[in-house]
């Protein structure tokens, strides 16, 4: 049992529950997973206070899992920078952080292993699942208090719903006041150190260390998240930098808050705090206090966002089982949207994920998110209100909302989150009468309005700028399926790309080629498989537009048409033979044959997409030696009426064509080596003499480098050049190698080298218990 009475202020944010008692232990835990700051940080002064109470050392641990909801490069990357941020404040405290990364090789349940040995384990309080699994699945070994690090009144203290804001600002307008304007009490306590010679149970990441090598990419290649969404470069995780600038907006845009706040086409006449605050990096306690001195109509403002609708927000996910769920809205919006028809043509999720819907005012705002991580909080209203114009299913369409708004945005994942998306399906808020075809009684925000009153010019001067500082030039060599989709992924990104392909059309090894009675089949990858988790969306949508079977495996149909589809919009160069690589000042020079002569070209970076000899070779021309090998594969096809001849070992036979007329037959590695040299025509008579049918109309293919079988396995970057394909991704050979490796080197390219604490003191405006008037 846990006995040692804590300070008004901290005891009344914690929420207990009891688990097993450990005889001897060794220290108290501070895990730290939703607040990521040491200074005026609850959870971390109840930490300190129970470790000093009991005379145990206390350490600080932080995992970043790949687990929770859409992880990717974008949110580890600033959750990595938010982790050096706390280490380097750890280390002037003189306190022990240990950050584990879950990955290839250290997926160990190391938190489990630390509780085994702890007193206690202290936790920042988060209502949201997996992490409110997470927090039970801890408490069977060990007790867990969960502390409220995130809103100025605690949930536990109130933690109920209301129907409506203002009902919300009532009910809570005496206790909030009590708290708003408290400077917060400094906590004195020191547990012990740890022992010299205590060990954890792995090998902490520095985070810092990680960052300043290589950006990091090297920590999130061996992580299993989604590259598709890339780092953004312009926010860095962390207190101090968040402190940084909210002590500049204090200064400089707070006073006009009030009348910049709905004028999207500003970015910063908002204060953009939110992914701090949402991964708790700052203190919202100090953000409304620093705001309550400021004394302003914008700080009156902002102080109503804050103890009103972000609050609301936080109170009713606490209060209510399954938040995110349809059943949540009223009763009259359920209602309503049943009674609902659609009144445009309907589009594609994905589509929509990529801004390519009907409107240009929620286009901009998508791709700002895709692009730059943030939707302006005015214009999301009316965006998160326009995805059920194309979409059938109201219910599905809220879902899809919550899913484009969690995966791309950086505060997104939060309960802000789920009750901004509710909102516009209904959620606290009454029905507008009379109803509208398809948002019926829900309130309108029809997004043409919206444009009307608003700068477009300057609101897409920013949402559509590119990701990164710049737009670079971007050269693809090999138009595959993994060059075509990086080339996609850095187009829709914002960037020039052009994409250089040495054959007649798109093919590679997903060409086709032509049955006896006219009928197109599959000639290259025998398989599509290996998909990574993250690319189940894009393989999902491929299939509902029939360019895949169901589970993505081969098809009757052919793959051309796939590449054909990822190029749609592209600079794509057929004809195009890239023969030499060199480096230059400012970025490549690509050296290439083309219907029109030689020529050369130069673009700040080049991807590399070839299959892998023939990526060797080029890479040989600018000194980059990477090392693997490639099994052959022949194939040859032609009329056979009668019934499958007996084939010797090795070979395979599939029946193609409408009425399966036409034979393949695919050869093993080893039996296509014994005959690699062969010319084609000799190929063709001699599979045909050996299954004892008529030469005549039979052809063969060779695949001299069908399928890597030994290779790096990860993407290779060198200076400006990026290599890629299904010898540079796991596992290999697969179409999913080539997938992953495509995403991640595009997502490298957004991890910028380095990382620095701010300057910022951010512990700032504390004093003693004898202030605190709660």
């Amino acid at each position: 049992m846990v006995d040692v009475p804590l300070p008004s202020h901290l005891d009344e944010r914690c929420l207990r529950h009891a688990g097993p008692e450990a005889a001897s232990p060794r220290y108290v835990v501070h895990w730290m997973r939703a607040a990521l700051r040491l200074d005026e940080n609850p959870t971390f002064d109840v930490a300190r206070t129970l470790a000093s109470g009991l005379g145990l050392p206390l350490l600080v641990y932080q995992g970043i899992d790949e687990r929770y909801p859409h992880a990717s490069y974008r949110h580890h990357r600033f959750l990595l920078e938010g982790a050096a941020d706390v280490a380097h404040r750890a280390k002037e405290l003189g306190v022990k952080h240990l950050l584990h990364v879950a990955r290839d090789g250290h997926r160990e349940p190391v938190l489990l292993r630390l509780a085994e040995e702890a007193a206690v384990v202290i936790t920042d309080l988060v209502d949201l699942p997996p992490w409110s699994e997470w927090t039970q699945s801890v408490a069977r070994t060990r007790t867990v208090i969960e502390v409220d690090a995130h809103c100025v009144l605690p949930r536990t203290v109130f933690g109920r719903t209301a129907d409506r804001p203002f009902r919300f600002r009532d009910a809570t307008k005496r206790a909030m006041k009590q708290r708003m304007g408290q400077p917060w009490p400094r906590c004195g306590h020191e547990p012990p150190a740890l022992p010299e010679a205590w060990e954890p149970p792995f090998t902490p990441v520095d985070a810092a260390a990680e960052l300043s090598k290589d950006g990091a990419q090297s920590l999130l290649a061996a992580c299993n998240i989604d590259p598709t969404v890339v780092p953004v470069t312009d926010m860095i995780g962390g207190a101090s930098a968040g402190m940084a600038r909210w002590n500049a907006y204090l200064k400089e845009g707070l006073s006009r808050y009030h009348r910049t706040r709905n004028n999207a086409a500003q970015r910063n006449g908002v204060s953009g705090m939110s992914p701090w605050l949402h991964h708790g990096m700052v203190a919202a306690t100090r953000l409304v206090r620093d705001a309550a001195e400021h004394g302003t109509k914008g700080a009156e403002k902002f102080l109503d966002e804050m103890l009103v609708f972000r609050e609301h927000a936080y109170h009713h996910v606490h209060d209510v089982d399954r938040p995110m769920d349809w059943d949540r809205l009223p009763d009259w919006a359920r209602t309503s949207w049943r009674r609902s028809a659609l009144t445009q043509p309907a589009l594609v999720s994905m589509d929509l994920e990529r801004g390519r819907s009907t409107d240009a005012l929620w286009n901009a705002a998508q791709t700002g998110m895709i692009r730059h991580g943030v939707m302006h909080n005015n214009v999301r209203m009316t965006w998160g209100k326009g995805t059920v114009r194309w979409m059938e299913d109201p219910e599905a369409a809220m879902r899809l909302t919550q899913d484009l708004n969690d995966r791309y945005a950086l505060d997104g994942r939060n309960p802000n989150s789920v009750a901004g998306v509710m909102w516009c399906f209904g959620l606290f808020d009454r029905p507008f009468d009379p109803p509208e075809a398809r948002m019926g009684r829900v309130r309108r925000r029809d997004p043409r309005d919206h444009a009307a009153r608003l700068d477009m010019g300057g609101y897409r001067a920013w949402t559509e700028a590119p990701s990164g500082a710049q737009k670079l030039s971007i050269g693809v060599v090999g138009g595959g399926l993994s060059g075509r989709f990086a080339a996609r992924m850095l187009s829709d990104l914002g960037h020039d790309v052009i994409v250089y392909d040495k054959g007649r059309r798109a093919s590679g090894r997903l060409s086709d080629r032509t049955a006896d009675d006219g009928k197109p089949f599959q000639l290259g990858a025998p398989k599509l498989d290996g998909w990574p988790e993250w690319s189940e969306r894009h393989v999902q949508d491929w299939v509902e537009r029939g360019y895949l079977e169901v589970g993505g495996e081969r098809p009757e149909s052919t793959l051309p048409p796939l590449l054909d589809h990822l190029g749609e919009g592209l600079d794509v160069r057929q004809l195009h033979r890239v023969d030499g690589l060199e480096s230059t000042a400012q970025g490549a020079r690509l050296r290439i044959i083309s219907p029109d002569g030689p020529m050369e070209v130069e673009h700040d970076h080049v991807l590399v997409a070839a299959p892998f000899e023939q990526s060797r070779a080029l890479l040989d021309t600018a000194g980059i030696a990477v090392t693997g090998q490639s099994e052959p594969c022949w194939v040859a096809w032609g009329p056979c009426s009668e019934e499958d001849p007996e084939v010797p070992p090795g070979w395979t036979l599939t029946r193609r064509g409408h009425d399966g007329t036409t034979l393949e037959v695919r050869m093993d590695a080893e039996t296509s080596a014994a005959d690699l040299e062969r010319s084609l025509p000799e190929m063709a008579a001699h599979v045909a003499a050996t299954l004892g049918v008529d030469p005549e109309g039979w052809a063969a293919h060779r695949w001299r480098f069908s399928r890597p079988i030994e290779g790096p396995e990860t993407v290779v970057r060198h200076g400006a050049f990026s290599v890629i394909g299904d010898a540079f991704g796991s596992p290999i050979g697969t179409a999913g190698a080539a997938l992953d490796s495509a995403a991640r080197a595009v997502a490298n390219l957004h991890c910028t080298v380095g990382w620095e604490p701010s300057t910022v003191q951010p512990s700032l405006q504390q004093t003693d218990l004898s202030t605190w008037g709660a």
